[in-house]
């Protein structure tokens, strides 16, 4: 399966969840004060950026760990 399309699939269930979780009062957007509606499929997108972005400090962060570890094995040369 395609990475990005794997996203996809999470930010979809995640905004599924987030219907849910609104349809049984754990919180209210304005919108849905007098009665329920539910969450604007623009809400997909900017769970898939949130994952994107996630994955890419997430990335960047074990890279950076790993430098370090390499970093603290070397030797230090004395002259």
């Amino acid at each position: 399966m395609p990475l990005s399309l794997s996203f996809l699939l999470i930010a979809f269930f995640i905004w599924v969840a987030e219907n849910i979780a609104s349809f049984f009062g754990a919180w209210y957007y304005p919108n849905q004060e007098v009665t329920w509606q539910l969450v604007g499929f623009g809400k997909i997108t900017s769970w898939y950026l949130l994952i994107i972005i996630s994955i890419m400090i997430i990335a960047e962060l074990k890279f950076l760990k790993k430098d370090l570890q390499e970093d603290e094995k070397k030797p230090l040369i004395r002259d």
